[in-house]
């Protein structure tokens, strides 16, 4: 089947069953990344693992958009309103899941390398998936705009930690003095560069925003300079999504237009978003379920019961509002893109090693498929759960298409 028929494919029955499912109370994507499972090949075979390389720049794509929105939402003046509480769940949240996601499979497998890299990877929380659910009930207020700060600030800690257990591990396997100047090396060039690029970036678009009047010059402008951003960041091997985020934040606070050109974007955005959950599903292997049976299981309690226990404490920590303190410990437990592509990063890196680096290499990515499988169905769940017992969210009916009668 050539690729436009797979990718229609995708598109259809992902936005069918997306519907489908909000129909009865599940988030869409639940739905979306379903579909891709039933194409993959744990289902009907349509997309087979050595293909999907090949839509590769859509799920970056998708990624530098998911970004770009995602800073889009976090206004300035309400993230130094709630400045300390962020901070303290963010910090509360990194230590308790890594320590308890390194210590529970140490325990478990006795096994301390793979526990050190599954308990860095544990600390990130899916942008996509979770601020996709927000988009969807149009969720608004200070727990939403918490949520949206962490799963940001999450990625960071994850690249910076990564830096760190990624770099110990190859080296003492390689038989290489493991420093910690390399280890921040590492660090400054995802993050740092990231962060300049996006600050880059952001001038450049709110520099065309002055120079063009008309909305829709502003917004295919704007989908432009996300696109350029997000390819440079690659091109210097920074971090994409931090990138992008950068971008949206510097644009929706210092550009007055910046809100409905966001709207307009985020909206033709639809079927990318699509393409990413169904692809995302078809990376995911039903089968290594019994095969994996206990580490990935492990895996996926104590990544939740760390982000659970870390959050909420340091949303008491911080005299959060009571809508925090209650919600935040269920917001932050879908995995998926940056995860799974520094696991992806680690394999290649591993494999240099020979053949016990890929074979420890090879488990981490397996646990990390299986277990993203049920954290990308629990997630958004229970962040839809999160949101309606704050009482944030204001969906609107769908507006509906008048039709004139054939004659």
């Amino acid at each position: 089947m050539n690729t436009f028929a797979v990718l229609g494919i995708a598109i259809f029955i992902g936005i069918l069953c997306g519907r489908l499912f909000d129909k009865i109370g599940i988030p869409e994507v639940v739905g979306v990344v379903l579909v891709g499972i039933i194409l993959g090949e744990s289902g009907l075979g349509i997309l087979h693992a050595e293909e999907l390389e090949y839509f590769k720049p859509l799920v970056d794509l998708a990624l530098a958009f998911f970004g770009f929105f995602i800073g889009a939402e976090l206004k300035i003046f309400k993230l130094r309103s709630l400045g300390k509480v962020i901070i303290l769940i963010f910090i509360s949240e990194v230590i308790f899941t890594f320590t308890i996601v390194l210590l529970g499979l140490y325990i478990y497998l006795n096994d301390l390398y793979m526990a050190l890299l599954l308990g860095t990877l544990a600390v990130s929380t899916a942008p996509a998936a979770t601020a996709d659910v927000i988009w969807e009930y149009k969720a608004s207020g200070e727990l939403t705009t918490t949520i949206l700060a962490l799963i940001g600030f999450d990625d960071v800690a994850t690249i910076l930690i990564y830096s760190i257990t990624s770099n110990y591990i190859l080296n003492t396997l390689g038989g290489v003095e493991f420093t910690i100047i390399h280890a921040l090396g590492f660090f400054l060039s995802h993050v740092g560069f990231a962060v300049l690029i996006g600050l880059g970036f952001g001038g450049l678009l709110i520099g065309f925003t002055r120079l063009f009047k008309r909305m829709r010059e502003i917004f295919i402008v704007a989908i432009g300079i996300v696109i350029l951003a997000s390819g440079v960041a690659e091109l210097v091997n920074a971090s994409e999504i931090v990138s992008t985020l950068i971008l949206g934040l510097i644009f929706s606070n210092y550009c007055r237009k910046a809100d409905r050109a966001v709207g307009v974007v985020r909206d033709l955005s639809e079927p990318i978003f699509t393409i990413f959950f169904v692809l995302i599903g078809s990376h995911l292997k039903i089968e290594l379920l019994p095969t994996l049976g206990g580490v990935a299981l492990a895996y996926t309690f104590t990544s939740i019961l760390g982000k659970f226990s870390g959050a909420t404490l340091g949303a008491y920590i911080s005299n959060a509002s009571a809508n925090i303190r209650k919600n935040i410990g269920l917001t932050l437990y879908s995995q998926a893109g940056i995860t799974l592509g520094l696991g992806h990063q680690l394999l290649y890196d591993l494999k240099e090693l020979g053949l016990v680096g890929y074979q420890l290499g090879l488990k981490i990515i397996n646990i990390l498929l299986s277990a993203t499988l049920i954290l990308l169905i629990v997630g958004p769940i229970m962040v839809k759960y999160a949101l309606y017992r704050a009482n944030e969210v204001y969906r609107e009916e769908v507006e509906t298409m008048d039709y004139i009668p054939l004659r």
